[in-house]
């Protein structure tokens, strides 16, 4: 026979409105307030910077919103992964990453901001971890801080990084 499926939260009156569809479920962060580098040419996790959700249901969403603070110099190239899936990023094209920022050459002492906003259908109701990976083209990278990384009052901040999930239920 035919199912109806209503997600957790929602509701239909005895007059038949539905509502609920569409609500903010559970938001569940992650910041990174301490600094990470790496030289690394393959994709390498960043350091605290992953965060789990499990969703209520298989047909909820998750809306991810990224903010990365990255300095030093050539060329890093940042991915966003559910579990060990790369998602919010460009096609397949060759040999070229793929992710959701590229920091090419940042100024010895500017930090750049990758940042990533993605609605995902994991499909799931386990656990589903998100995180964030990096390469390099040889150069140091740094995350929250300067390549330079001055110990002065007016220069060279250390800086946070975020990831945070929104489940928004379907």
């Amino acid at each position: 026979g035919d199912t109806i499926t209503i997600p957790a939260g929602a509701t239909i009156s005895n007059s038949g409105t539905a509502t609920g569809f569409g609500k903010i479920g559970q938001v569940v962060q992650v910041v990174k307030s301490d600094t990470f580098s790496n030289n690394a040419t393959s994709f390498t996790d960043i350091t605290g910077l992953s965060v789990a959700i499990t969703p209520v249901a298989t047909s909820s969403k998750v809306l991810v919103f990224v903010a990365l603070k990255v300095g030093g110099a050539n060329s890093q190239t940042a991915r966003l992964l559910r579990d060990s899936t790369v998602i919010d990023a460009g096609d397949t094209a060759s040999n070229r990453p793929l992710g959701f920022a590229n920091f090419v050459d940042v100024s010895t002492y500017a930090v750049e901001i990758g940042a990533a906003t993605f609605l995902d259908s994991p499909s799931t109701t386990s656990a589903t971890t998100y995180k964030i990976q990096m390469i390099s083209s040889g150069g140091t990278y740094y995350v929250n801080r300067s390549n330079s990384d001055r110990d002065t009052a007016q220069y060279d901040p250390r800086l946070a990084s975020s990831i945070t999930l929104v489940e928004v239920l379907a």
